[in-house]
């Protein structure tokens, strides 16, 4: 597991002024950034003060989180995804699996100690990356399939034109792209709009 970096600037976002004080002083004492607690408050507001504060952790404190506060936690992972974890009493198998999809990175129930809340922030920020990493993985590949499509309707909108056979399509795309120093699927992209055109003008 990839430690976290000395100097990691850690955000608290709780009303709860012990668990805040604890975890205050158990960051304090590693090598940790911790910067001034937040307290909770509206959602719209919370979401503008993580973003200025540009945390690289957040740990937020929520006994029995309800849904229009996981509701506030999903907006703030949308708006600035990092590493999230949530400290809560509530042990609840539905209440945590919510938590999760809200964006919540490790969900934490019970006391809390030093070593216990480092490792916690290692695997917290571990699990973050390694979403990241899929999330990253699958957009390239939706994209790869796009750009695919646009390339096959380009070639069989060619081959119909020319009366020629797809391969050969597929040559005269690629020896477009290369005389106009261009990706295949732009000059791909440029035929269909071509070809829009003069169906629309039928």
């Amino acid at each position: 597991m990839k430690e976290v970096a000395a100097g990691t600037r850690i955000l608290i976002i709780d009303d709860n002024p012990e668990r805040t004080h604890l975890l205050t002083q158990i960051l304090a004492s590693g090598s940790y950034e911790v910067l001034a607690p937040l307290p909770l408050m509206p959602q719209a507001v919370l979401t503008h003060q993580v973003a200025a504060r540009c945390p690289d952790i957040l740990l937020i404190g929520a006994d029995f989180p309800g849904q229009a506060f996981l509701k506030g936690v999903a907006s703030i992972s949308e708006c600035y995804p990092c590493p999230t974890v949530m400290f809560s009493e509530d042990g609840c198998a539905a209440t945590i699996q919510a938590a999760t999809r809200a964006g919540v990175s490790a969900y934490v129930v019970g006391k809390l100690t030093g070593a216990r809340v480092k490792t916690i922030i290692e695997a917290a920020a571990a699990r973050f990356r390694e979403l990241r990493a899929l999330q990253r993985e699958l957009e390239k590949t939706k994209a790869n399939l796009a750009e695919r499509k646009i390339i096959e309707r380009a070639k069989e909108v060619i081959a119909q034109q020319r009366g020629s056979s797809e391969a050969e399509a597929y040559q005269a795309l690629r020896k477009m792209a290369m005389n106009r120093r261009k990706r295949l699927v732009e000059v791909a992209q440029d035929v269909l709009s071509v070809a829009e055109v003069l169906t629309s003008h039928h």
